[in-house]
């Protein structure tokens, strides 16, 4: 029986989950953030077409089954317009049914099955997929993904990180999860204070970056609460910068592995990211209040707003979330942008991670008492996975939503006029970090329907900044083994590190923290997920 360890993001900004374990052995951002295997292909045409139709259902007779998710992804459903041309094409009548929310939702499928109430189809994390599926509640979707749908077939011939995540220990499919847009945090500043404090070029190392933060404390030295560097939850960044970044570098875990976002404590530039830390808050260019963990989204929000704070590090949509919240009509001169990734302290670009690309948490699985709607379920999928159901889903209708100009198609609605519309409004919205149907993803879509701001640096910056971590999955042993020395082990990492970048506790006694950590478990864990990663990867 397995379970997957996912990164996803932190934001509440485009529907993104959250992530349980925060800080630095679990990091507390998705950078993202839903959401995500070496680097994924690039975007297929249309994800995974085949070139033929996909298989609709018959002709009079509609494709009819009853469809559950957490409430916020039904009601942001209903009000899609492109939903109501989907169903209409497919020839689908769905009846969806609100689950739950959160981690209460996965606590109530549990109960829905054990009570023999789970609807038609639902969606379910892996764990449960695996576990329910070997027991006989779900459907193998293997042979009926054979007979019935060749888009999604081609797919996950095409994708080996997808059929192993889909792929239950029997060597049976029980359900198929989303693919998730390469998305990562980005790093931003007020563009009109680097110009006040007479910054003239974009740092692009981590010296330069330190530069940048002592002429901002200078320029703003009346200001007793400005804090150059600013932020909320874990405080820790740049892990690749400083090569102290959890990874799986030639076969081998590097570091309690988060697909990219946490931090390798036995990395030889763990120490001297520290320092690094220890630098900025002695000579108070990062806010000690965010150190201290004692700072919220709200006041990081306030700080960045009436300018208490310069430079930051959070979802890729946040730049323009300041400058539509508040920003300009606090000081007209407010601008943001977006830097580029520091280089590696061995002066060669790194890159940050980005969202899982294959969520844990979004599988969609078949009641294996509707074994006779099964067909026609997995056929309205694959219609999901064709050319004209992902032309629907991405881009809505030629004419209506889009046009195509010399082979690329642009977007005629504006994101800015159907993002504000309140729920229960149709809209024509094309958010594909928000759970539909699992589908394969557009990235070039997703980038393209957006605000300008975001629209100016999202595809650049995460084709030359961000890259898709490996995915892990472990045995139902594992995974409990695994978070019970995890939750130990990321409290104490986190604490201690506020020590040592508050002063409270000596730099000289890194060694015997590192030592505290395995002693605590660390090194147990780094080799549960080489089992897993060894498991995944047997010839």
């Amino acid at each position: 029986m397995l379970s997957y360890q996912n990164k996803s993001s932190k934001s509440k900004c485009m529907g993104l989950t959250l992530l349980m374990l925060s800080s630095l052995v679990l990091p507390a951002c998705t950078n993202g953030g839903d959401g995500g295997a070496a680097k994924p292909a690039a975007d297929p045409p249309a994800a995974a077409d085949t070139g033929k139709t996909a298989e609709a259902p018959a002709a009079k007779q509609k494709i009819a089954f009853s469809y559950t998710m957490e409430n916020k992804f039904v009601k942001w459903l209903q009000d899609l317009n492109w939903y109501k041309v989907f169903l209409d094409k497919a020839n689908a009548d769905i009846k969806l049914i609100e689950g739950g929310a959160g981690a209460q939702y996965y606590k109530n499928i549990d109960l829905k099955i054990a009570s023999g109430d789970f609807p038609d189809a639902g969606i379910v994390n892996v764990a449960q997929a695996e576990v329910y599926g070997t027991q006989g509640a779900f459907l193998d979707l293997k042979p009926l993904i054979e007979k019935h749908a060749p888009n999604i077939k081609k797919y996950i011939e095409s994708n080996p990180d997808y059929k192993a995540m889909i792929t239950a220990s029997d060597g049976k499919i029980y359900g198929l999860t989303q693919e998730y847009p390469k998305i990562s945090g980005v790093t931003f500043y007020r563009e009109d204070m680097f110009k006040k404090a007479g910054i003239t070029k974009e740092p692009r190392t981590i010296e330069e970056l330190t530069d940048a933060f002592r002429k901002l404390k200078a320029a703003y030295a009346d200001n007793k609460n400005f804090y150059p560097f600013n932020g909320r939850e874990g405080f820790v960044k740049f892990q690749q910068v400083f090569g102290a970044h959890d990874r799986i570098e030639n076969g081998k875990v590097q570091g309690i592995y988060t697909v990219g976002t946490g931090t390798d404590i036995h990395a030889p530039g763990f120490k001297k990211m520290v320092e690094w830390y220890k630098q900025l808050y002695d000579e108070k260019l990062i806010d000690p209040e965010w150190v201290a963990g004692a700072a919220n989204e709200e006041s990081w929000q306030t700080k960045m707003l009436v300018g208490n704070g310069a430079v930051s590090d959070d979802f890729f949509t946040r730049p323009s979330w300041f400058m539509l919240n508040g920003g300009p009509k606090n000081d007209p001169n407010y601008s943001m942008k977006v830097l580029p990734y520091p280089m590696g302290i061995d002066g060669k670009q790194v890159k940050r991670s980005t969202n899982a690309r294959y969520p844990d948490s979004r599988f969609i699985a078949i009641n294996a008492k509707a074994e006779k709607k099964a067909p026609d379920i997995i056929k309205l999928l694959d219609f999901v996975f064709s050319a004209e159901g992902q032309t629907i889903m991405q881009y809505g209708v030629e004419g209506q939503t889009f046009k195509t100009v010399n082979g690329k198609r642009e977007f005629l609605v504006k994101f800015s006029e159907e993002v504000p519309k309140p729920l229960g409004t149709p809209n024509w919205l094309f958010l594909q970090d928000r759970l539909t149907f699992p589908a394969p993803v557009n990235n070039e879509a997703f980038y393209e329907f957006n605000d300008d701001l975001t629209k100016s640096y999202a595809a650049d910056y995460f084709s030359k900044y961000a890259e898709t971590y490996p995915t892990l999955k472990y045995s139902t042993d594992q995974q409990k083994e695994r978070s019970d020395l995890v939750a130990k082990i990321n409290e104490a990492v986190t604490a201690n590190l506020v020590k040592f970048v508050s002063g409270k506790r000596p730099l000289g006694e890194l060694d015997a923290f590192i030592a505290e950590m395995d002693k605590l478990g660390y090194k147990k864990v780094v080799d549960i997920d080489q089992a897993a990663y060894d498991a995944m990867n047997k010839k």
